[in-house]
């Protein structure tokens, strides 16, 4: 049974500074303006993983609590 467990989160960072935005905006070569834009979009994409996460674990704990009495109660 999954138990509910306080694990310290990682710290992530969540916000890019006015010196990478600037830099965003400075024409690069094709290939390091395609790099930023993964950093960025990998960035951005980790705060939302990370809301998911929040959002539906507890859930996922609910639904393996009922599903293991389930399972006790059939044996």
């Amino acid at each position: 049974m999954a138990q509910s467990q306080q694990l310290e989160r990682p710290r992530l960072r969540g916000h890019i500074s006015r010196r990478q935005r600037h830099q965003a905006l400075v024409p690069l070569r094709a290939a390091a303006s395609r790099k930023l834009a993964l950093i960025v979009g990998y960035q951005a994409m980790a705060l939302i993983n990370r809301d998911i996460a929040r959002v539906f674990t507890p859930c996922e704990e609910e639904a393996e609590r009922r599903l293991t009495n389930f399972r006790r109660t059939k044996h």
